[in-house]
């Protein structure tokens, strides 16, 4: 396959530090992009999830093929599971989380 794939590894967005995740923007069919970037929230891991690009024929919400849904997938993959290496005390913020989000613990982190 000679086509660019739409995920790559995260890229340093600004002169902070901050990812966006999945390399760039991921385009949708009807001309919207979902851009995923690192948050500044000093409250705990958080991300921005950003659609631009309005179509007037597909309202504002953007419209995924299955491709574009793993691309979006695997982006928010990228800041979960960079959440223990880039916030301190990260990985117990992710158990936490995943048992909020799930009602279970990861499988770093056992249930008590």
């Amino acid at each position: 396959m000679t086509d660019q794939p739409l995920i790559s590894p995260p890229i340093i967005a600004n002169d902070r530090g901050f990812y966006t995740y999945g390399g760039r923007p991921i385009p949708t069919d009807y001309g919207h992009t979902i851009t995923v970037r690192e948050s500044s929230a000093a409250s705990g891991p958080h991300v921005w999830l950003a659609i631009d690009g309005q179509n007037a024929s597909a309202d504002t919400n953007p419209h995924l093929s299955l491709a574009q849904a793993i691309a979006l997938r695997e982006a928010l993959g990228q800041f979960i599971d960079g959440v223990p290496d880039r916030w301190v005390n990260g990985a117990q913020k992710l158990a936490e989380a995943t048992q909020a989000a799930l009602g279970t613990a990861t499988p770093e982190e056992p249930q008590p």
